[in-house]
């Protein structure tokens, strides 16, 4: 006489998985959008961290639908990585359970992977809605973001029809999920197999979490970077009185109490790393920030600092620069002179006067006035009034910022001095 199978496996038998494979295709179309606008939206996220918004992405179309300003914001990393890295590893997990459904015969072993990953796919709906609203807050449209919203509704829905209901049945499923690796595996007719499931994806996510980690500090060269004692030590300054010309160019809110005031030359390189960099890292912060741009060229021509000459062309640039003020759009200016610092000169300063629309004859003749000449020697004399030797220097309320290339201690000082108001 044959002896009788364990109550508890007989009733799984009895329960057998049935998947619908067709749907779990789907959701390896699903997951493999995912993967890829996650990828582009990683790489996106660390090329602006290395160096700037220097042009725009192939996802930025204007102002408003833009994907660079939304990767270049604070919301998008997470523990110190692009949140994107941890859609990419989530699409990976959830595109290789459902491949596993769809070509197995054997859904009692595939089963498992299926519904952890749809536990995670049902996290990464919620985990949407905190993206959108970051999104709206923002002000901006980041058209590879929705798309990823979108995979992560698509991989859920088809995930949880893969495995037998629509979304409403989504909670129930949780309830009994949550039973079946408290022991009652006959609640869902299969071993959950959480350790198991659990530990693989716990050993994904930590690899990738790690190889993430090391790459933003490999961009950053932030490895062991003490973010508290660099802020702590910002804010024991003694702030000072920066002085600022009435005229000088502002971005951000005029009216906001938060200053922040770069003293800056054209044809500096380190300027330049500034200029793609720190509005990018002020932007979710336009509306509390007055960012004033102040000429400190080291041109020894008009800078009577300057022992020996070290930008020759960065004096006619500053003057070029109050003159785009004057003309109506110093910002496109500014940023056309720091994209082509190699080709500094006159030539370029009316090229770019040009293709913006202006009056190259009556340009050349502004930069040329008196008035605007002594205006850079106004911006230098405030300069040196407030210490700077070097450019670039920034102040934000009065204290210099000696870690202005790291964005993450720019966005430190901000929220510190926003919640001091």
């Amino acid at each position: 006489m044959s002896k009788s199978k364990p109550r508890k496996e007989r009733g799984a038998r009895a329960s057998q998985p049935v998947l619908n494979q067709k749907m779990l295709w789907v959701t390896v179309a699903f997951a493999a959008l995912g993967a890829a606008l996650a990828y582009y939206a990683t790489n996106l996220t660390f090329n602006i961290e290395s160096q700037g918004l220097v042009e725009a992405s192939g996802c930025t179309l204007n102002e408003w639908i833009n994907c660079d300003l939304a990767n270049a914001s604070s919301y998008a990393k997470l523990f110190g990585v692009p949140v994107a890295w941890f859609g990419f590893l989530f699409y990976v997990i959830a595109g290789l359970s459902a491949l596993l459904g769809a070509t197995s015969a054997n859904s009692r072993s595939s089963a498992p992977y299926i519904a952890i990953s749809f536990v995670l796919a049902i996290g990464a709906v919620l985990f949407t809605f905190l993206k959108a609203y970051q999104l709206y807050d923002l002000g901006v449209l980041c058209i590879v973001c929705v798309g990823m919203y979108v995979a992560n509704f698509g991989v859920a829905f088809s995930l949880g029809k893969g495995l037998g209901f629509g979304p409403g049945g989504w909670v129930a499923f949780l309830r009994t999920y949550v039973d079946a690796v408290r022991g009652k595996a006959e609640a869902l007719g299969y071993s959950p197999k959480f350790v198991k499931t659990g530990g693989i994806i716990a050993v994904v996510f930590g690899i990738g979490y790690a190889v993430g980690l090391n790459q933003q500090r490999d961009i950053t060269g932030t490895s062991g970077f003490d973010y508290d004692l660099a802020v702590n030590g910002h804010f024991r300054q003694v702030p000072i009185n920066v002085k600022t010309d009435p005229n000088a160019s502002v971005w951000g809110n005029p009216e906001a109490e938060l200053t922040v005031v770069e003293f800056a030359d054209f044809q500096c390189p380190a300027c330049g790393q500034s200029a793609f960099h720190l509005r990018p890292t002020l932007f979710e912060f336009r509306d509390d920030v007055k960012f004033i741009f102040m000429n400190y060229p080291l041109d020894q021509s008009i800078n009577i600092s300057m022992p020996r000459q070290i930008h020759a062309q960065a004096g006619n640039a500053a003057k070029a620069g109050v003159c785009a003020q004057e003309f109506g759009d110093f910002w496109s200016f500014h940023d056309e002179l720091f994209r082509n610092q190699g080709i500094l000169g006159p030539q370029l300063i009316a090229r770019i006067a040009g293709d913006l629309g202006w009056d190259v004859g009556a340009f050349a003749e502004c930069v040329n006035r008196a008035d605007v000449h002594d205006r850079v020697l106004s911006d230098l004399e405030k300069g040196r009034d407030a210490q700077v030797n070097s450019t670039p220097t920034l102040y934000i309320n009065g204290r210099k910022v000696s870690q202005w290339r790291n964005t993450e201690v720019i966005r430190r000082i901000v929220r510190e001095e926003l919640s001091r108001q």
